[in-house]
């Protein structure tokens, strides 16, 4: 019987079951949305027993599926690697039971624990550890934030986990904590790969370290499926798990990606821009978001990334599209959008869009915004300028990734944004680089699954792993002279940025 890879993939917005080849081809996916619960403004949060019910149903339908294509049974899943979205933070007991609802990576209620260990000074001695950057949603910034104002389920906890590795938990009974995600938690020392002591101190929560598990590589095999868990999703018994990655790692590494030179992009709910370096002696500087450890040996993983990407276009679609075309598909209605800003030139226009509708990439109070309308104007023109202000969006974050002198050969795309050709030519015009896209759409699952050929043996190393399971679909050239228009639109949207700043700073006066 051949042997098939499984990548579990908990994503901010949906969790999905993908089940591939040996040699990459994409042989099904299960996906479903769990509940997103907003017990406050700028609170998102999961209950945990409907996380369980979602990841064990995505299995089983997979499984389903799978069985139904290529005649697979479960005995042949060879390993099962896992993913999700990185930080947010799981509080669990010793029998692995949520003592709170899961908080997700896109929670902002850290933010004040930011700013105070940034007025403090404490930021910076910490960043000496960890090459973090904080931010609202960082596992250090949770944890600060609930032994400040829900000390007792602190106290009641016994593990911190992400929430893969709470899946990971209930898939195999260990507590642990993968080496990727444990690297951009901003309680672990990049040096010597384990969590550290004067971090807890500085943060003044020593109390906490003894909460942190043991940490698992990413092909590493971290535990098997128990009976219960195979109850649970039909999986075999045994089946082993492997530690999986980040998923921002999990998007890199099938992308293919081993190299320095190549950029590595994904556009979905957050517009996620990174490349690997050996280098890691970066003095403290707000400009990049993280540095992390990632899956390939003696590379670190260096991000920029704020959900300022294609959930803007999704909002506008559902506000401003979909009212006077109830009857039309999601297809339909994404089709309509791409033609429209088509028929708009890039030199056609001048509207600027700020995609800041969920967050903000420069100023904390920062709102999405469209700029310079006019009485001209049609909802083409807007349909436009939020492609290119999405765009644009990526382009800052690939600018300052650029920091001395830093140059990229080529881009690797993934993400919704890539459905749409329009769309992704954009990005090649605009970041004036070639642009591929990889054949398999969920890149993250996929890397999660090339872990587990390589923990499984069945892969040597992650070359091999690129080798057998990754292929570039279509790349995208850029067009000198688009290029050269959106130079100068890039310049002006830069102007909009401050202007933004400039509206928030008065406000507060």
């Amino acid at each position: 019987m051949g042997k098939y890879l499984m990548g579990l993939d908990n994503g901010g917005t949906v969790t999905k079951c993908g089940i591939y080849s040996l040699d990459g081809q994409e042989i099904c996916v299960a996906s479903k949305e769990p509940k997103l619960f907003t017990p406050k403004p700028d609170f998102t949060e999961r209950e945990g027993a409907e996380v369980l019910a979602v990841n064990y149903e995505v299995i089983r339908e997979a499984l389903k599926l799978a069985e139904e294509e290529v005649g697979m049974r479960p005995e042949q899943i060879a390993c099962i690697g896992l993913t999700g979205y990185g930080n947010g933070i799981c509080l669990v007991d010793n029998k692995g039971t949520l003592t709170r609802n899961a908080i997700v990576s896109t929670d902002d209620r850290g933010t004040e624990m930011v700013a105070y260990y940034r007025e403090k000074g404490i930021e910076k001695e910490v960043y000496n550890y960890t090459r973090q950057t904080m931010w609202s949603a960082m596992v250090s910034s949770l944890l600060s934030w609930l032994c400040r104002y829900e000390r007792e389920v602190v106290e009641s906890s016994a593990y911190v986990l992400g929430i893969k590795d709470y899946i990971r938990y209930h898939l195999t009974g260990e507590f642990q904590m993968e080496f990727t995600e444990a690297s951009s938690s901003g309680l672990m020392n990049v040096t010597t790969h384990r969590f550290e002591s004067e971090v807890f101190r500085l943060l003044e929560i020593p109390q906490c370290e003894v909460l942190m598990p043991e940490i698992v590589g990413c092909d590493e095999v971290s535990g098997y499926i128990t009976e219960e868990a195979a109850r649970k999703t039909g999986l075999s018994v045994g089946t082993p798990v492997a530690g999986g990655c980040f998923d921002v790692d999990g998007a890199m590494l099938a992308s293919g990606i081993l190299d320095e030179q190549t950029l590595c992009m994904v556009a979905g709910t957050w517009s996620i821009n990174e490349y690997l370096s050996p280098e890691w002696n970066w003095g403290y500087r707000k400009t990049t978001n993280s540095v992390s450890l990632s899956y390939l040996p003696g590379y670190y993983l260096v991000e920029e990334s704020t959900p300022t990407s294609s959930s803007n276009l999704a909002w506008f679609v559902e506000e401003f599209i979909k009212v006077d075309r109830k009857d039309c598909s999601q297809e339909e209605l994404y089709a309509y959008c791409n033609e429209a800003a088509q028929r708009i030139k890039p030199e056609e226009s001048e509207v600027i869009f700020v995609p800041y509708l969920f967050s903000s990439a420069t100023h904390p109070d920062g709102k999405g915004s469209f700029l310079n309308l006019a009485g001209s104007h049609t909802r083409e023109h807007l349909i436009r300028a939020i492609y290119e202000g999405v765009v644009f969006s990526s382009a800052r974050h690939v600018k300052m990734l650029k920091a001395g002198n830093r140059e990229f050969a080529l881009a690797r795309l993934s993400g919704g944004l890539t459905k749409s050709e329009v769309w992704t030519q954009m990005m090649s015009d605009v970041l004036n680089l070639p642009v591929e896209v990889i054949k398999v759409e969920e890149l993250s699952a996929l890397g999660a699954a090339m872990c587990g050929g390589v923990a499984a043996g069945i892969f040597e190393n992650y070359r091999e792993a690129i080798e057998k399971m990754v292929e570039v679909e279509k790349c995208y050239e850029p067009n000198p002279e688009v290029s050269e228009i959106y130079k100068r639109k890039f310049a002006r949207y830069e102007q909009a940025l401050r202007a933004i700043d400039y509206f928030c700073e008065e406000a507060l006066l």
